[in-house]
């Protein structure tokens, strides 16, 4: 198994760099094109999330990404788990958007977690010593 720990501030260079770090991880570990730009679509949406959305505006914070790919029989496991000790947030409590609504029947947001529930296997959160922690699971095909 193959595991990195990444660290970023809110600024938009560290999370792009984190992002970056992210994509070059999966790339190493095997991971077919196609389905690293997925991921990386899926932890932009989170990291992107926590970096604007988990602390008051003004606050100087920093959050965490762990990831780790396993090879295995059936592809490539990936598990990517995000832990700030920002505000409580559940995003998978979050209901499910309307899709089939029009444009100007649908609230504001949600769109973003649904695409991670679309595009991982397994999503889990937990607030554990005042810190988010929030994963997701997919396995890849092999590259």
């Amino acid at each position: 198994m193959v595991e990195i720990r990444l660290s970023s501030d809110r600024a938009p260079e560290a999370v792009e760099s984190t992002l970056d770090a992210i994509e070059a991880h999966l790339v190493a570990a095997g991971a077919a094109e196609p389905e690293v730009m997925q991921m990386r679509l899926v932890a932009e949406e989170i990291v992107t999330n926590i970096a604007r959305c988990a602390w008051p505006e003004g606050v100087d914070a920093q959050f965490h990404v762990e990831l780790a790919a396993e090879t295995r029989e059936a592809g490539l496991h990936v598990s990517m788990t995000t832990i700030d000790d920002g505000v409580a947030f559940d995003p998978t409590a979050q209901a499910e958007p309307d899709i089939e609504a029009s444009l100007d029947d649908r609230g504001i947001g949600g769109l973003g977690m649904f695409l991670v529930r679309e595009m991982t296997d397994a999503q889990r959160y937990e607030r554990e010593n005042g810190e988010n922690r929030f994963r997701v699971e997919r396995l890849l095909p092999r590259g």
